[in-house]
């Protein structure tokens, strides 16, 4: 199945993804390249490098996925610890053709102006800079909200500090000068950033994107998710596989089956919003922790809908906690409401889940987790047609949900 995508659009969507990761700070990829933005506008840079860097300001934290390093990134600075993340981010969008050409500025956005390596070309080392620069100038923004005595000109003051040593000198000077606008700061705002973007997003062209371009993507954002907690690892790439395999196995078309797999790549996007102490809790988790968790469908949804493509492959990942018997979550629906692709995505989630280690608990047997799954469909939560293609596949479907991703 070919899909017919904005890229832009789809950029946008997934930076939300990726700025959950702040829990209360949802914007922060976005003022990036709002920032960046205007500083290469103020330079007369071609609109082509400028789009390119708006999509790689949106990106340059997909190498974060824990809250704890999130925390670090923005209360500090300079964070001795920065390179990981900016490794990492290297990678991943490596693995993926439509967002490799970024890798490179996005290794080297926490590198000192005065230590970039000669390895780069000029254009590299200025992007890779610009984007360090306004992400410590919107670190700086955000320790405001704690403090009355950090303001407006603390900020470039502090920048000024360090320009010709953290930040390139001619990028400083342009800050100085277009921040001294109040419009600059009142984009900040989450309203007046999306208004920023709309017109940016509408002029993307839309192309045809294949099934194996567009799992590439997925498979990249199922490893920012899954990478956001050791008990987590590889779980959203195995309930993909295992969903694909049980789909095939129902005799679903080819275009169904892909839907499906895409899902189950992009059903957790949302747990990114979920703080790590909650995700790693050992112990049952209280009422307002459950409400917390119980969300991650919803914002899975949220994040996904915004994508023109993908708006049923956003309703079947949010409906991954639906059971036959309305008391799942978000929605509660009914057996009527839950499609088959759904319900075999929720019934592949809670065998994987199952059969992984969590903090609470050992990972199952293969057979101790069928036990469960058994159970649950007794009691009218799942598809019995589901469980039986488990039961009577038991050996073949724990291998596809124990399958490892290997850019984790």
């Amino acid at each position: 199945m070919n899909y017919q995508l904005n890229l832009r659009e789809v950029t946008y969507a997934l930076s939300t993804a990726l700025d959950f990761v702040g829990i209360d700070d949802t914007f922060h990829g976005k003022r990036v390249a709002y920032m960046a933005a205007e500083i290469l506008k103020e330079l007369h840079w071609p609109q082509e490098k400028i789009d390119d860097v708006i999509c790689a300001s949106m990106l340059h934290d997909c190498g974060v996925s824990s809250t704890d390093v999130h925390s670090h990134l923005v209360t500090e600075l300079d964070w001795d610890n920065s390179q990981v993340h900016a490794k990492r981010g290297e990678q991943l969008l490596n693995s993926v053709d439509i967002y490799a050409k970024y890798a490179t500025f996005i290794r080297y956005h926490h590198t000192h102006w005065d230590k970039m390596p000669d390895s780069l070309s000029q254009e590299e080392k200025d992007i890779a800079n610009l984007i360090y620069m306004v992400d410590r100038v919107d670190a700086l923004n955000a320790q405001q909200k704690d403090s009355d005595t950090l303001s407006v000109q603390t900020i470039k003051d502090t920048i000024t500090k360090y320009s010709g040593t953290m930040f390139s000198p001619e990028f400083v000077e342009v800050f100085l000068h277009i921040s001294e606008r109040s419009s600059f700061w009142f984009y900040f705002e989450e309203d007046a950033l999306d208004e920023y973007f709309i017109e940016w997003i509408e002029n993307g062209e839309e192309r045809t994107f294949s099934f194996l371009e567009v799992k590439k993507l997925a498979l990249m954002f199922a490893a920012v998710v899954d990478a956001k907690s050791e008990f987590t690892s590889s779980h959203s790439v195995s309930v993909s596989n295992l969903a694909r395999y049980l789909a095939e196995e129902m005799n679903l078309s080819l275009e169904v089956c892909e839907k499906i797999e895409i899902a189950g790549l992009l059903h957790d996007l949302g747990k990114l919003r979920v703080d790590d102490s909650i995700l790693n809790k050992p112990s049952k988790l209280d009422y307002n922790e459950r409400l917390k968790m119980n969300r991650h469908g919803f914002d899975s949804y949220i994040i996904l809908r915004r994508v023109q493509g993908f708006k049923e492959i956003a309703y079947l990942a949010s409906m991954h906690h639906e059971t036959l018997d309305s008391q799942g979550y978000p929605y509660n629906f009914e057996a009527k409401d839950i499609p088959i692709e759904a319900r075999i995505i929720t019934s592949a989630d809670i065998y994987q889940a199952l059969i992984q280690n969590r903090p609470y608990r050992e990972g199952l047997s293969k057979e101790e987790a069928l036990n469960i799954v058994t159970s649950m469909t007794e009691a009218g939560k799942l598809d019995h047609r589901i469980t039986n293609l488990i039961a009577n596949n038991l050996d073949t479907c724990y291998e596809k949900a124990m399958i490892k991703y290997e850019i984790l």
